[in-house]
């Protein structure tokens, strides 16, 4: 599995601890190798087919959905594995490319990758630009410093303090949404620090320079389980969806593959392995569908 760096280098050195491996991720193999569906591989589109290769642009420090190894240099974590199964069932290779975020959904309407997974919401408005083949479902959470852990409970407690969140997410409009809820009602506004990606925020709440970070509930979890006590995930999760791999609106036939051979994993138990591996089994899927996110 190649991951191709196309942008800075990564900088994780001054996470901290926060983001350390676990353990062994990279070596266990959670599922055994897929076989190559025909069928399947013959929707495929014919520059996918012709080259063998499906260039996927993923994150690299979302953990455990996708982060580094302790080697600090291969990629491991539910996302590239699931992505990869998906490419035994197709029959070609998956390659990896490191994108932001906020620059996936042009990368796949311009064509630049063939696929994008990195723990986005199929959300309606997002659903006007790409096509989503949901894979997991998931929420919101905030993180904070032990000390804040009585403090803050809600996006409702941040009046008056900093919250961290990253760049282009569906936290970031929350931050920015309960900003103006908190001046509504003549209190202090929230103060939003924006970052390109999840270390910039994981810095800014180790640091003290935000009171919270706002972000997923898979990473809140692991964070905060990684952190010895540092770090508490606080309060309920709030707005449950699903995350969904993108595709480009133009291409059915690609997003019916990718749908179908998803669907071969839930039902020859690959995916349920991936998702156990991972620690990740509540956000399980009882089927794969396209653009199943809220209406």
């Amino acid at each position: 599995m190649r991951f191709t760096h196309t942008a800075a280098a990564f900088g994780l050195a001054g996470l901290l601890s926060l983001t350390a491996c676990s353990g062994g991720g990279a070596s266990q193999a959670a599922a055994p190798a897929q076989q190559k569906n025909q069928e399947l591989h013959d929707l495929l589109p014919d520059k996918i087919k012709k080259s063998g290769t499906l260039n996927v642009a993923a994150g690299h420090n979302y953990p455990p959905l996708v982060f580094l190894d302790t080697d600090n240099k291969s990629v491991i974590g539910l996302e590239p594995e699931l992505m990869k199964a998906i490419g035994q069932v197709l029959g070609v290779e998956v390659t990896f490319s490191q994108a932001s975020f906020d620059s996936l959904i042009a990368g796949v309407q311009a064509r630049r990758y063939d696929l994008a997974i990195q723990a986005m919401l199929d959300k309606p408005e997002r659903r006007e630009k790409v096509t989503f083949v949901d894979y997991f479902k998931t929420s919101s959470s905030l993180l904070v410093q032990e000390k804040d852990a009585q403090a803050i409970k809600s996006l409702d407690d941040l009046c008056g303090k900093t919250a961290a969140v990253e760049q282009g997410t569906a936290q970031a409009d929350d931050a920015e949404q309960q900003k103006k809820k908190c001046t509504d009602a003549g209190k202090p506004a929230v103060q939003v620090l924006v970052f390109p990606d999840t270390v910039g925020c994981l810095q800014a709440v180790s640091t003290g320079r935000a009171n919270a970070f706002i972000g997923g509930t898979p990473t809140i979890t692991y964070q905060a389980e990684q952190s010895g006590g540092r770090m508490k995930q606080v309060g309920e999760p709030y707005r449950f969806l699903p995350y969904g791999i993108l595709v480009n609106k133009e291409d059915q036939n690609l997003s019916k593959a990718v749908q179908q051979a998803l669907q071969k994993l839930m039902e020859n138990g690959s995916y349920t392995k991936i998702l156990g591996k991972w620690k990740m089994s509540s956000g399980a899927l009882d089927k794969a569908v396209i653009n199943g996110g809220e209406s």
